[in-house]
């Protein structure tokens, strides 16, 4: 049973999601990602592209999930880090590349958390002006800030939208600590 609050370094947080929710929301997506390829016909299965480090806790439910009713998928990673001194702003720099080829493929760009929205507009540019760009791009994203710059893409596959508070585990993190909780909590 999670806690219903927690403390860390004197901060309070309150349980948002549990570990239950999370995995029930990531199999609606699997079930929706699986039925928007089906019925479109693509025969080849896509390439789940995670945006490390966050995005690589809900890859591997989502691979599981999508695995668990049949449908298969490739993953791979890229590495993306916004340098800034306060939360606002900043600039944007790719320190993992994606090894697969992405040209004329359809990719799934998964993510733990969209905040401002400026890393995954970097990205997406990023991909748009390969030499050889995918054949459709996709956004897969746990949490959706509601606060966040205007985006150059839609998120497709969505868990839920919450507002402009912190939040730790199943993957964000607070200073690069507290992704491994299996719940996700709010800094009240």
């Amino acid at each position: 049973m999670p806690k219903e609050y927690i403390t860390i370094n004197g901060c309070q947080y309150k349980l948002l999601f549990t570990r239950g929710q999370i995995l029930m929301k990531v199999r609606q997506i699997a079930e929706q990602i699986a039925d928007d390829y089906k019925t479109a016909g693509i025969k080849e299965s896509p390439l789940l592209m995670s945006v490390l480090t966050g995005g690589m806790y809900l890859t591997v439910d989502l691979s599981r999930a999508l695995s668990d009713i049949g449908f298969e998928t490739s993953i791979d990673i890229v590495g993306l880090k916004r340098f800034t001194q306060d939360e606002k702003g900043g600039i944007v720099q790719m320190n993992a590349f994606p090894r697969a080829k992405l040209g004329c493929r359809d990719i799934i760009v998964v993510e733990d958390i969209i905040d401002q929205g400026l890393t995954m507009n970097f990205f997406h540019r990023y991909l748009l002006n390969l030499d050889e760009p995918p054949r459709s791009i996709e956004y897969c994203t746990l949490l959706l800030k509601t606060n966040h710059e205007p985006l150059d893409f839609s998120v497709k596959y969505l868990g839920w939208e919450v507002g402009s508070d912190w939040v730790i585990g199943n993957g964000m993190d607070g200073e690069q600590h507290y992704r491994g909780l299996k719940d996700i909590y709010v800094k009240i």
